[in-house]
């Protein structure tokens, strides 16, 4: 689920957000809003850029500049980004975004960002699907606990274990290789002890 962060900045002071922004990992489309403002009453501010001048590996940014020809009252810079699905929940990750003026006044503002844990379990559906002869199976997990994802053949036989492991709560990804299956519908699944769920998926080669 995307989301949009409006963060407030003064072009005279320099200002570091404490506030923690969470995000979820495997979003598109999030967005940071820096609200520019011009505290002269009397003249316009004009040739304004805004660099994001600190980057984080989770983060993906469409574009890292924003420049403003002119500030009457305010003005806004917005940067939209996506999120990794594997972005660790418990770090926060800060972002450096430097204001630069026509007469080369700078200002930095910092923002820290956090990552959302699940609220609930879920199995996604596989992709690509149909698939040759590899597809990705994405899960989450609200809570610590043993997981165990398997595939099964159309008349429910066991053909593959993905995983069988203890995981920390938070957003996954598994690779089913199908290397050696022959062409069908196959059904996977995951188990763990407050979850159960399976989906379809169809190998065509």
């Amino acid at each position: 689920m995307k989301k949009q962060l409006l963060i407030f900045l003064l072009t005279t002071i320099v200002s570091i957000g404490q506030t923690v922004h969470k995000v979820e990992p495997g979003s598109k489309g999030n967005s940071i809003v820096l609200e520019i403002e011009n505290e002269s009453n009397e003249q316009t501010i004009n040739g304004i850029t805004v660099n994001l001048a600190k980057q984080i590996s989770p983060l993906h940014f469409r574009r890292t500049e924003e420049r403003i020809e002119r500030i009457e009252k305010t003005a806004e810079a917005e940067f939209i980004f996506d999120v990794e699905r594997t972005a660790a929940l418990n770090r926060i990750d800060t972002l450096k975004f430097i204001v630069t003026g026509n007469k080369g006044i700078m200002v930095e503002k910092e923002i820290l960002i956090g990552y959302e844990i699940p609220v609930e379990f879920k199995l996604w559906q596989n992709y690509p699907n149909p698939f040759n002869p590899t597809t990705k199976i994405d899960y989450q997990l609200p809570r610590d606990g043993r997981v165990v994802i398997k595939v099964y053949n159309i008349i429910g036989e066991e053909v593959k274990t993905l995983l069988d492991e203890n995981k920390l709560a938070g957003y996954y990804s598994v690779e089913f290789i199908a290397n050696g299956f022959p062409s069908g519908v196959y059904i996977y699944g995951i188990i763990t002890s407050e979850y159960r769920s399976f989906k379809k998926m169809i190998l065509l080669k």
